[in-house]
């Protein structure tokens, strides 16, 4: 009775100093999404490459232009012009300087040619986002892995937690049994005692998981950025997740590691082919009106308005840069190497991982049905032992014995089904799905 007391009392203790928060295995997954800072962070890294990608196409759409300028230049002495070999001829002024200028154009240009560079860097960047998408999913199924390994041992705390305190409620039951039987003289002082010290140790082992509790509610909070005040409470049936066994994931799928990988060393490619481009020629197309006061472009020059306009194809080539894009070129080819080797290592390591996983899973699902075994078995052998001690044909002894095997075992049954449903976890992780 006094353990119900100080249990009742630890719970009202505990709702008053935290928030509780019942979260199903679905809340999980979406609280996760939704506030962990990591996934936060590789999304605007992905949205920063796609912001890129858009900035290269924009390169090479048209571009109109509007530039203006004034100037006021020092005092320049008139072009004058004296005819020869005439004595009191007339002076001609050819050009007469115009201290202020103001000049304005409006231009249209934009690349008809750059050894199709463009198009590549197009292409390399959507590759790269396309790295960044991956990446994101397979730091999310990391994430995600994390939070629902958290999620199941907080589980796996609530329920040893549970079965502590009905162990405690059974040594208090055989505690009161076995001072009647003392008292009548049935059994010695010891054997009390023996019980006595069985229910301080499982009161010492509530105290402790109370903490193990806290330590991975703390974790959990911190993995979905919620107030550490909140007090998670898992709230789901692991039997649905036993039964429902998805062999969808025993399938080979491509990670998203690999697929980024992949897009790595196809982005690589097309910044190879990108420097060679440099190696073309490349031809501009510029048109342009010109509004200035005085337009130079007119002869003489006259201090007043004038508007002109011109049309230009431009052609640029690298005579000569010491091979700069076949440096270029090599960079490239040494990222797509590396990136091969690495493709092969990440592969071989996959296939591994995979097969023992499904290995473990299997091992995992047979562990389950031994631990029922030993459950069952446990149980009855404790129901057996206490029915004899009511009846004084078993020991003390036997009694806790009996007691012990059978909190161990549903111990084991309990862990086997976690460990069993994080295994599918895993390897959900490892085919880049949740």
């Amino acid at each position: 009775m006094k353990a119900k007391v100080l249990l009742l009392s630890l719970s009202l203790w505990s709702a008053l100093s935290a928030q509780e928060l019942r979260l199903s295995y679905n809340d999980l997954i979406n609280l996760t999404l939704e506030n962990n800072l990591i996934i936060k962070s590789y999304q605007e890294k992905l949205n920063q490459n796609k912001l890129k990608a858009d900035e290269i196409f924009l390169g090479t759409l048209p571009q109109l232009k509007l530039s203006g300028r004034y100037s006021k230049f020092s005092k320049i002495e008139p072009f004058i012009i004296d005819l020869p070999f005439i004595v009191g001829s007339p002076q001609f002024r050819i050009y007469e300087p115009v201290q202020v200028h103001f000049y304005s154009r409006v231009s249209l240009e934009f690349p008809l040619f750059t050894g199709l560079r463009q198009i590549n860097l197009i292409k390399a960047q959507k590759k790269l986002v396309s790295v960044s998408e991956e990446e994101l999913k397979q730091v999310i199924c990391e994430i995600l892995y994390k939070a629902k390994e958290i999620y199941f041992n907080l589980s796996l705390a609530y329920q040893v937690l549970k079965l502590i305190e009905t162990n405690i409620e059974f040594l208090e039951e055989q505690k009161r049994i076995a001072e009647n039987f003392f008292r009548n003289g049935l059994i010695q002082k010891n054997d009390v005692l023996k019980i006595d010290i069985a229910l301080t140790q499982a009161k010492i082992k509530f105290f402790e998981q109370e903490n193990l509790i806290n330590d991975i509610n703390l974790a959990l909070c911190q993995t979905l950025n919620l107030d550490f005040q909140n007090k998670i409470i898992p709230t789901y049936e692991i039997e649905e997740f036993i039964q429902t066994e998805n062999f969808e994931n025993y399938q080979i799928i491509e990670s998203p590691e690999i697929r980024a990988l992949k897009n790595y060393i196809s982005a690589n490619e097309y910044l190879k082919k990108a420097s060679y481009s440099s190696l073309f020629p490349n031809l501009f197309f510029n048109a342009g009106y010109d509004y200035a006061k005085p337009n130079p472009k007119y002869f003489p020059v006259k201090n007043e308005w004038k508007y002109s306009w011109d049309v230009n194809l431009v052609m640029q080539i690298t005579l000569w840069d010491w091979l700069l894009p076949l440096n270029k070129v090599k960079q490239a080819e040494t990222q797509i190497k590396q990136g091969e080797f690495q493709l092969i290592q990440l592969v071989k390591k996959s296939e591994i991982e995979r097969y023992n996983l499904i290995r473990r899973i299997q091992t995992g699902k047979k562990k389950i049905d031994l631990t029922s075994k030993e459950f069952e078995y446990a149980k009855e052998n404790l129901r057996i032992n206490e029915n004899k001690f009511k009846e004084g044909l078993a020991t003390v002894a036997d009694l806790l014995d009996a007691n012990r095997q059978r909190v161990e075992a549903e111990t084991h049954l309990i862990e086997s089904k976690i460990k069993y449903q994080l295994l599918n976890e895993e390897l959900k992780k490892l085919n880049g799905t949740y």
